[in-house]
């Protein structure tokens, strides 16, 4: 018997929460001394068992600590109940390679196997600017999941989308 598509995409999401936290570097390289930019992440409840997250993962190729696995480590032993864990970045006033992560998580694997859920994981250019504060935002919705990052003043997105498929199995 084979796993429904939408239970399949959860998957990757399992698997780096189950990786730990080994590799995981921050944002801002140790040698830079420069202004940063504040990039905060997004987990918006949906429900007491549901988050949809809106997470920065990489910089320039370095893993960052994330939400997700924030959200998981602080949830642990909590059952059906999940509270969010939403993370920030300071990055380099300079041009970067970020990848974004879109996410629908559950407080307990089990509900990701019978539940609409998505994940998208992508790369995007972005040059933070100084004075200003941003978030990773998107929507999680049947017909597709997106991320982009915004600058939080003006709630407008400052990077292109990353998209892909929706919660609809």
């Amino acid at each position: 018997m084979t796993a429904p598509r939408h239970t399949l995409r959860f998957v990757p999401l399992l698997l780096a929460a189950l990786a730990g936290c080994a590799s995981l570097q921050p944002a801002t390289p140790p040698d830079y001394t420069g202004p940063t930019a504040n990039v905060a992440d997004q987990a918006v409840p949906i429900g007491s068992s549901l988050l949809h997250v809106f997470e920065l993962t990489r910089v320039d190729g370095r893993r960052l600590a994330s939400t997700s696995l924030a959200t998981v480590q602080a949830n642990k032993g909590r059952g059906f109940s999940v509270t969010p864990v939403a993370l920030t970045n300071e990055l380099p006033l300079r041009p970067a390679r970020v990848t974004l992560q879109v996410a629908t998580q559950y407080a307990a694997p089990i509900l990701a196997l019978t539940n609409p859920n998505c994940q998208v994981l992508g790369d995007v250019d972005f040059t933070p600017e100084a004075g200003k504060a941003y978030r990773v935002a998107g929507r999680i919705a049947p017909e597709a999941c997106e991320a982009w990052i915004e600058d939080l003043a003006t709630q407008q997105p400052v990077t292109d989308k990353v998209s892909g498929r929706g919660t609809k199995p």
